[in-house]
């Protein structure tokens, strides 16, 4: 439930006790006390909990600072870090048709889900029922580092972190005023307008015992159809090239079943031709491109405030609070009427005269009863697009709040404690405009004079689906139309407790010298969720266009956890061993909802070799978990979509010959639901869309994974350092299903059926009994249930190089600064799938289909290999960089589908950012950065290639650039 009263007055409240934390500390009070003398600081590391000074990760960190961030100005968080090595693109702006209203982060291709985003080491509330996290709640303005560990890390933070873990990590004790603006837009379409504004105001309070910050942004972002460019235009057929689209058509597209006595003439689609008012074939499929969006729109206002007073060393007071609204609109061709089945009276007075007497042959109807005033009723198939509509809006309205709350400080014996609390709510208000009713449709239909309704109610206007684009009446559009809404809000608590310290000189290693240093940790988190709809959007079909209802739900679940760490030095200052150190830790999960508890483990081993002071070896082996979240768990089991470029069963490809012919596709398509008098005539999928029916589990378990890593760091010389890292992340009990292309090859594929036989592949299949098609509310779809039988796989290396570089090494005169020189691979050896243990193994590495892009609902493929090559020249104040942004070629994947060779390649990809910077004085600095410098296309591959999500304007827009080049201005000023 929505509690925008609750969200505002706790905004409110939390605010104003930050800024009197502020004006408390800085007065003359009777607690302050004299200055303590100066101590080592403590270190926060991401990947453990272990705060003692000298603390290292065994790993592998790579981190992201605040100036690569800045230099080419983005909007969001999301936007600079899928170009990362280590990350595959997830759901962004780029994302229209299955967009969430968020934008999200995906390590490793393994799924939002499976990435733990943190912030200043503390979880974010999920923004949706996924448990993923919305990257627009992270203040950009604030960043000084972005961290990126790779494998589990479930010892230290808990569930979720399977694939690795984000942190980002704020600014500490900003001090003065900062004022930040920037506004970009293409180059060559001067679209895609881009502003963005954040005020910083910090002080440090009573001699800098605390601190206050507040910071304040704003940002909007201006959505680019895919109508706008060329490559865009027209929705293109991935198989053969031509142009393509959807069913759901205008004129209106018909499919008339056979009845009693009926003939064959008019099996298949046909399309009415108001010029003749015969139906006519074959079927021109409308082009839903150039309403789409390439890119989807912001606009964005965040708050954050941090503060803290240390009282004393035994307590230092923390506070921190995050709000953001967003809102988020994505669109779509206009509605329709989408393939649905509609009982018709022949003698609808809109049906012209030739189509009729084509129906009723089709029907066997006599011609005493085909007129104009008969109301025997005939099934139709009907495609009608709803031109005089207007496109259809799906608009996101998000408010997220979260404040941390907390206490840390020095205790006896060198040990140190944190003691927090959070609460954090997301809440998303979604409403649908001008996507109509199928019961209006339906009700509207059923008529016989064009004036009036059998059924009167509501005001019904009787419907003309027979005409060309116009014919459809205002008064018409008013009475089927139909707007939806859904609210959507999620509450995460989390109270956490931590000590860390060491344990003296007592227990050392004898050639070490050195404590062992540990932490030990209780957190309890507690997560609800919950939807809640109109009466329409909880209906299968009722808003049209929709897909899967969502009726109501709602889902808790606990988890109370234990954990200890330790940091184990061994040997130290011996002869090729300057360090030897091991790491070991466990956590202890009680995970309980809907009346059941279970309990898991997680744990860790690892250990680093600094052989001499360049060279330092790590390895890490972690058990890590994932806990299901409140979808996997509660979601009721719907029909939505999913994608296929061609039916089995479509047209020439069965014949009515073979339909009782055993051991025939033709009999096997007649078994699964193709009526015979279909056969040979049942059309390729609408859009490359078919039905999907899924939902959730509740008798899920967590998913364990086993992450290996190993590799070393090397600073030869100084201001040089190179990192390589191997990886290896498994996930056995994976909360997954198999793909719709799956259980489609697994009944129709000869190379999975060889005799054709009717297998449970095929009982997971639900056609349409009308026209044996996967569309319209009739088909229940192919059926993908959730389990815990998947497993997945990925590995690989990660390499890391970063060197500054002087200018008199190059015998340059000083005066021309330096050169900062850094280099980011990723190499993915293997990338592994199998839904369940008779499923099929894919690999999906280099590759892009509908099947891979289901893994972890992907909007990218999994590239070989994927690098960033940075240098940034600083001379005096000035600073000039290029980026060089570099993916690998991918294939469509084998086996998935014949499409056109032009569409099955794309080759490997070079971008090339450009930024500038100076420093005009100390108060004042200019921005400049130009993306996609060389103007670069994307590849085309057709429409239906892949996944909705992935696959939108004949090409994949979160994975390559699809708007072209963007420059972007920029100031700072700072007091």
């Amino acid at each position: 439930m929505i509690q925008e009263k609750m969200m505002s007055r706790t905004l409110r409240t939390v605010f104003a006790s930050s800024m009197l934390v502020g004006m408390t500390a800085m007065m003359h009070n009777a607690i302050a006390q004299e200055a303590a003398p100066q101590k080592i600081e403590s270190v926060q590391v991401t990947g453990t909990r272990i705060t003692t000074p000298g603390t290292t990760s065994t790993s592998p960190i790579s981190s992201v600072s605040a100036e690569e961030i800045k230099s080419s100005q983005p909007v969001a968080v999301e936007e600079f870090f899928k170009g990362l090595p280590a990350a595959v693109p997830a759901i962004g702006p780029g994302t229209n048709n299955g967009s969430a209203g968020g934008a999200t982060i995906d390590l490793r291709g393994l799924g939002p889900n499976r990435t733990l985003v943190m912030i200043n080491g503390r979880r974010l509330v999920p923004f949706n029922l996924n448990g993923t996290v919305d990257t627009n709640s992270i203040p950009i303005a604030l960043l000084s580092r972005v961290d990126l560990l790779t494998g589990g890390a479930s010892v230290a933070y808990g569930a979720d972190a399977v694939a690795g873990v984000v942190n980002f990590n704020l600014k500490k004790n900003f001090t003065g005023i900062d004022v930040t603006t920037s506004y970009g837009g293409t180059t060559e379409h001067h679209d895609g307008k881009r502003k963005r504004t954040d005020l910083t105001m910090g002080a440090n309070l009573d001699d800098g015992r605390g601190n206050v910050v507040l910071s304040i942004g704003k940002t909007t972002s201006d959505p680019v159809t895919q109508g706008s460019r060329s490559y865009g235009v027209t929705s293109l057929s991935s198989v053969t090239g031509k142009p393509t689209g959807s069913n759901t058509t205008i004129p209106s597209g018909f499919a008339i079943s056979k009845g009693t006595g009926g003939t064959d003439t008019l099996s298949g689609n046909w399309q009415i031709d108001p010029a003749s008012g015969k139906l006519v074939s074959p079927l021109v499929q409308y082009n839903t491109n150039p309403l789409n969006y390439y890119a989807t729109g912001l606009d964005r206002t965040q708050a954050t405030s941090l503060a803290h007073y240390k009282v004393n060393d035994h307590a230092d007071v923390y506070a921190e609070v995050f709000y953001t609204t967003s809102k988020v609109s994505s669109t779509l061709a206009e509605s329709g009427t989408f393939g649905n089945v509609f009982n018709v009276p022949i003698g609808n007075a809109f049906i012209p005269d030739a189509a009729r007497q084509q129906i009723c042959e089709r029907r066997g109807i006599p011609a005493a009863s085909c007129i104009v005033g008969n109301t025997t009723l005939v099934p139709m198939t009907v495609n009608r697009r709803f031109v005089e509509l207007g496109p259809r809006f799906n608009n996101f309205d998000n408010k997220t709040l979260q404040y941390n709350l907390g206490v840390k400080g020095d205790l006896a014996w060198d040990w140190t404690y944190d003691a927090s609390w959070s609460r954090g709510t997301a809440d998303q208000i979604q409403t649908r405009l001008n996507w109509g009713s199928l019961s209006k449709v339906q009700q509207a239909l059923n008529a016989v004079s064009t004036t009036t309704c059998i059924n009167t109610a509501n005001n019904c206007v009787p419907l003309n689906v027979f005409g060309a684009a116009g014919s459809i009446t205002p008064a018409q559009l008013a009475f089927v139309n139909s707007s939806a809404i859904l609210l959507q809000n999620v509450q995460q608590d989390v109270a956490s407790l931590n000590f860390s310290g060491d344990f003296g000189n007592k227990f050392v290693s004898p050639w070490a010298g050195q404590p062992i240093t540990m932490a030990i940790s209780a957190e309890q988190r507690k997560v609800k969720a919950g939807t809640q709809s109109d009466a329409a959007s909880q209906i299968q079909s009722e808003v049209l266009g929709t897909g899967a209802p969502t009726p109501d739900r709602v889902g808790t679940f606990t988890l109370k956890e234990y954990a200890a760490e330790a940091q184990i030095p061994l040997i130290k200052d011996k002869p090729f061993i300057r360090a030897l150190n091991a790491e070991a830790g466990y956590r202890d999960t009680s995970f309980e909802t809907a009346g059941s508890k279970q309990s898991y483990s997680s744990w860790k081993v690892g250990g680093d070799w600094e052989p001499v002071r360049s060279l330092r070896f790590r390895a890490n082996l972690q058990k890590a978990t994932r806990a299901p979240n409140v979808n996997e768990l509660f979601q009721p089991l719907t029909t939505g979509l999913s994608n296929v470029a061609e039916d089995p069963c479509q047209l020439a490809k069965i014949n009515a010959g073979d339909a009782n012919k055993a051991g025939t596709l033709s009999n096997l398509c007649r078994l699964t639901g193709v009526p015979v008098s279909e056969i040979g005539s049942v059309p390729v999928p609408s859009s490359g869309q078919i039905n999907n029916l899924t939902g959730g589990n509740p008798k899920l378990g967590p998913e364990e994974a086993k992450t290996k890593t190993v590799g070393f760091v090397w600073e030869p010389v100084a201001k040089l350092a190179i990192s390589l890292d191997y990886y290896q992340i498994k996930i056995d009990k994976a909360v997954s299903s198999l793909s719709t292309t799956d259980i489609l090859q697994s009944c129709y594929d000869p190379r999975f059926n060889p005799s054709y036989a009717f297998n449970d592949a095929c009982a997971a299949i639900g056609r349409n009994p009308a026209n044996g098609t996967f569309n319209g509310a009739g088909s229940s779809g192919v059926f993908t249930p959730l389990s815990n039988s998947g497993y997945q796989q990925t590995s690989g290396f990660d390499l890391n190089v970063n060197y500054r570089l002087q200018a008199k090494q190059l015998n340059l005169d000083p005066k021309y600064g330096n050169f900062d020189l850094a280099f980011a691979l990723n190499q993915v050896q293997s990338f592994d799938f199998k839904g369940t243990p008779t499923g099929t193994t894919r690999d999906c590495v280099g590759y892009y289909s509908v099947a891979c892009a289901s893994i972890s609902n992907s909007t990218a493929p999994v590239y070989k290999r994927k690098f960033n090559q940075r240098t940034t020249w600083n001379v005096g104040d000035f600073a000039v960089g290029y980026n060089w942004r570099y993916v690998s070629a991918v294939d469509v994947e084998p086996g998935s589908g014949t499409f056109l060779p032009e569409y099955s390649h794309i080759k490997a990809y070079n971008y090339l950012d450009l930024s500038g910077v100076w420093n005009f004085n100390k108060n004042l600095r200019l921005n400049v950065s130009i993306n996609n410098a060389a103007n670069k296309k994307p590849p085309i591959v057709g429409a239906n290639v892949s996944t909705t999500s992935m696959d939108s304007g004949n090409t994949f827009p979160n994975a390559y650039d699809a708007l072209g080049r963007y420059i972007t201005f920029g100031a700072s000023l700072k007091f």
